[in-house]
């Protein structure tokens, strides 16, 4: 019994095809495969667009909290100075 951490492959040539282990598939599935790799490959740079304006928004907002508190410290000690 092999362990999941041996990570080895072994290729058995087919006896029928003389085939050497290289994996045939039909031209159909290799469209299907690729327009499906491009699908996701969009639907991922659109979930990380998202998370990008996300953390702008969030960057923006802290960024006014600081300001804000800024102003006021320095009011404090205009009016303390």
């Amino acid at each position: 019994m092999k362990s999941i951490e041996d990570l080895t492959e072994q290729v058995l040539q087919c006896t029928q095809c003389k085939s050497e282990g290289e994996i045939m598939i039909d031209q159909d599935r290799m469209k299907s495969i690729k327009i499906e790799r491009h699908l996701l490959t969009v639907k991922h740079i659109k979930h990380l667009e998202e998370e990008i304006s996300k953390l702008m928004k969030q960057k923006a907002e802290l960024q006014d909290q600081v300001d804000r508190y800024v102003d006021k410290e320095m009011k404090n000690d205009t009016k303390t100075g």
